[in-house]
């Protein structure tokens, strides 16, 4: 029988004893490094237990940030009105419709047949097909779920910061501080219009939380990693990704510089998540790739554009510094020549606590933090910048990448950590250093207000063109206030006497941090009701069908439907879907010559740009043969006009040419191109075709998104060509045998059939999609088996060391 020392010494002996040895050490010894000015982490968790700052629990703070999101949507939380405002509305609505659609007649949307004569769907990867978060939004009604989806992913994100700023300060009330400024800073309050953008942000602490602890501690935690890093990976934010996976890379490299003993151990665990959620993610990854070659994208198609300005730094500071405001934007306010995202405020206050963190505290993690602050807020000014433009010289892969303001996710993931460091190393108030500690917030808060004044002046003294000086000064009056009370609280909840006093304050502080947020500027995201997203909305007649005809918003509409400025926000949204404006087509289920997606077909994306590059007349045979039966009317947004010469889906008997890609461009845009009579092939065709101009019908046709089917009668051997664009997943089946399908017109599909009747068949197989679910299932199950069987052999539970230490 076993019996349990008595004495508190032993106790704690026998715990060590009975862990592994591996996890009594910390990982990273210089992590833990006494703080001059402050305290050590261990005194952090006693004073936060004298204080009572540890009440906020992460029960607590679910339910405190919970309610705050509430508190910012409540109409959006109880159905009444929904988000619609820029690429919620126009870009990723239309996209989970049609993935909804798709999913409830029993298909997994592979291709989009609706837009851009057709593309891959997805392979575009943000389109989140394979995310299991979507099941909420295919399963409750879109126009609700949708929005709530990106609420509890902001949900998510703060939980995630608040577990993460826990892990590395051992400060609940520091976490907690973090945890609201990541929820609702100004970028993440942005990225509410994008739902799978705010899905990889909430899923950010969280990969970084679990990668870290995979790298320590290995066994099921690398198994817990890739799970978490899987899910951020299949939400489809290529950029927020990797930016994730660069952080985290970079924390695994000093980590094995400060643990020379482990370097090889750290790696080894960490390219261990990495396989594994390679193999995970395979099923999209896989097809991605594919399509990002066959792409319009390159390596020269990075640019500088969007990025930050030159001055961008002081909108930290004033939100609104060089700001305008438009009807066509709802009264949000962006930058000029930076449209990305409205707002990357932080809050004041939160500032001010992560540069005197840099300042004061000397620990890794927090060295780590402002490296990592410093280089993307040089990063997302591009060019201006030139750290991006060498970049992008000396790593040609780094062009696939758009917009350098993108880098500034890294700065907003960095700062709320160092704020929490600088919270949860205050000294306490019996300490002799409290007082010179008190004394830096006071320097602190008069020079930022100095410096606020200086942005003040300079916008006043300088303004650019559209500049709105009386909101640029309620905004800098509203932060400088914010800041103040910010601070006084912060102080007072340091300093205060009876514990319930302490509480009260904390909770004022949050509640102050978040109301600095949500009055920052206008508010990012307008809503609507939820009627604007009715189907059925559009009536033309005929109706375009796929496989039959499409639509053509003109050139110069879509240029005003960039611009049109309409008071209500419900009308010019019903506008938009009126008049086909981007991807709205998908919600009435009507083919259209164009779209709004982040990848396209390189041939395909060559036509449209060449359709689009005049806004006065459109090629008239090029759209004859792209079956566009209705096109906005002259001088109208809303009104359509019918064509009535336009051609079949499928035609035949045409007499082929050879021809380079240049020259068929140039021929299809000239006004001799006969579709009916001429089809374009390229010249490494010219071998292998025989067909010549010849008497050919198609006697029925049928089309469905992934399949076609058509009868075609010729006297002899005849092209056909699908007005449908090219990809090379495509099979195509002459009476049951695979036949060679041919890129036709430049970006369309084109077979040679035998003289005679014959039963075409068009498939969409994606061998890469199909390979990756084997890979992808191969993973998932090793990783079932390996929690498994790790369960069965782990050992005692250390939860009573970790509980040792936190007693001090």
């Amino acid at each position: 029988m076993f019996f349990a020392p008595k004495s508190a010494s032993s106790r704690r002996r026998l715990r060590l004893l009975n862990t592994p040895r591996e996890q009594t050490k910390p990982a990273n010894p210089g992590l833990l490094a006494p703080v001059r000015g402050g305290s050590s982490p261990a005194e952090s968790v006693n004073r936060d237990a004298r204080a009572g700052i540890d009440w906020f629990t992460t029960g607590r703070f679910a339910f405190i940030l919970a309610a705050s999101i509430f508190a910012a949507y409540p109409e959006v939380v109880l159905g009444m009105r929904t988000f619609f405002f820029r690429d919620f509305g126009y870009f990723a609505y239309p996209l989970a419709f049609h993935h909804r659609e798709s999913f409830w007649r029993g298909e997994v949307p592979l291709w989009n047949p609706l837009n851009d004569c057709g593309l891959p769907f997805l392979a575009q990867w943000n389109t989140m097909v394979l995310y299991p978060g979507s099941l909420f939004y295919l399963v409750f009604p879109l126009s609700w779920s949708l929005a709530l989806f990106c609420l509890l992913h902001q949900l998510l994100s703060g939980l995630g910061m608040y577990l993460l700023a826990m892990r590395w300060t051992r400060s609940r009330f520091a976490a907690t501080v973090a945890g609201m400024i990541f929820a609702f800073n100004g970028l993440t309050l942005n990225c509410l219009m994008w739902p799978n953008n705010i899905a990889a942000f909430g899923w950010m602490p969280w990969v970084v939380l679990q990668v870290e602890r995979a790298w320590n501690e290995g066994g099921r935690q690398t198994i817990l990693a890739a799970a978490f890093a899987v899910m951020q990976m299949l939400t489809g934010a290529p950029e927020i990704i990797l930016l994730t996976w660069a952080m985290l890379t970079a924390m695994v490299g000093a980590q094995s510089v400060c643990s020379r003993s482990r370097r090889v151990l750290f790696l080894k665990r960490f390219l261990g998540v990495v396989l594994l959620l390679t193999g995970l993610a395979a099923a999209q990854l896989l097809p991605f790739f594919d399509l990002l070659t066959h792409s319009q994208r390159d390596t020269s198609y990075g640019r500088s554009a969007w990025s930050l300005p030159g001055t961008g730094w002081a909108n930290f500071l004033v939100p609104l510094f060089h700001c305008f405001s438009s009807p066509a934007n709802q009264g949000v306010f962006f930058q000029y020549d930076q449209w990305w995202t409205s707002s990357y405020y932080v809050g004041v206050g939160p500032l001010v606590l992560a540069l005197v963190a840099v300042w004061r505290l000397r620990e890794h993690r927090v060295w780590f933090l402002a490296s990592l602050l410093a280089m993307s807020a040089v990063l997302a000014l591009g060019d201006n910048g030139h750290l991006y433009k060498w970049v992008r010289q000396a790593v040609p892969p780094f062009g696939l990448l758009r917009y350098p303001i993108k880098f500034v996710v890294v700065a907003i993931f960095s700062l709320p950590l160092l704020a929490a460091f600088a919270v949860a190393r205050m000294p306490a108030r019996e300490a002799a250093d409290a007082l010179r500690f008190r004394r830096i917030l006071y320097f602190s808060w008069a020079g930022t207000l100095a410096v606020m004044v200086a942005i003040l002046w300079f916008a006043w003294r300088f303004p650019f063109q559209w500049d709105e000086w009386p909101a640029t000064l309620k905004n800098a009056l509203g932060r400088a206030a914010c800041f103040t009370v910010f601070l006084a609280l912060l102080l007072a909840a340091q300093t205060g006497g009876k514990l319930n006093l302490r509480r009260l304050l904390q909770v004022a502080l949050l509640f102050v941090t978040w109301l600095d947020f949500m009055t920052h500027a206008p508010r990012q995201n307008p809503t609507v009701p939820r009627i604007a997203f009715q189907s059925g909305l559009l009536h033309l007649s005929p109706v375009p069908v796929h496989g039959v005809s499409r639509a053509m918003i003109s050139p110069a509409a879509d240029v005003k439907f960039r611009s049109i400025a309409v008071p209500k926000a419900l009308d010019q949204y019903l506008g938009n879907r009126l008049g086909l404006f981007s991807n709205c087509n998908l919600l009435d289920g009507i083919p259209k010559v164009n779209g709004f997606f982040s990848l396209y077909l390189r041939e395909t994306d060559q036509i449209c740009a060449m359709l689009y590059a005049s806004q006065q007349t459109e090629p008239p045979h090029l759209i004859d043969f792209l079956n566009v039966s209705h096109i906005t009317a002259p001088g109208k947004l809303f009104d359509w006009a019918y064509r009535t010469n336009y051609l079949q889906f499928v035609t035949a008997g045409q007499r082929p040419v050879f021809a380079e890609d240049t020259q068929v461009l140039q021929a299809l845009a000239a006004a001799e191109f006969t579709p009916r009579q001429v089809v374009y092939l390229p010249e490494q065709a010219r071998p292998f075709i025989t067909a010549q101009a010849s008497s050919a019908r198609i006697r029925w046709e049928r089309f469905s998104s992934h399949r076609g089917e058509f009868a075609v009668e010729a006297t002899d051997p005849t092209m056909v060509v699908i007005s449908q664009s090219y990809c090379h997943f495509w099979r195509v089946f002459v009476d049951g045998k695979p036949t060679r399908l041919w890129r036709a017109n430049h970006a369309f599909q084109a077979v040679e059939v035998p003289s005679g009747r014959h039963l075409i068949q068009l498939i969409y197989r994606d061998p890469f999609f199909a390979f990756g679910i084997v890979v992808s299932a191969a993973t998932l199950l090793t990783c079932l088996v390996g929690c498994w069987k790790l369960k069965v052999g782990s050992p005692t539970p250390v939860r009573l060391v970790a509980a040792d230490v936190s007693s001090g």
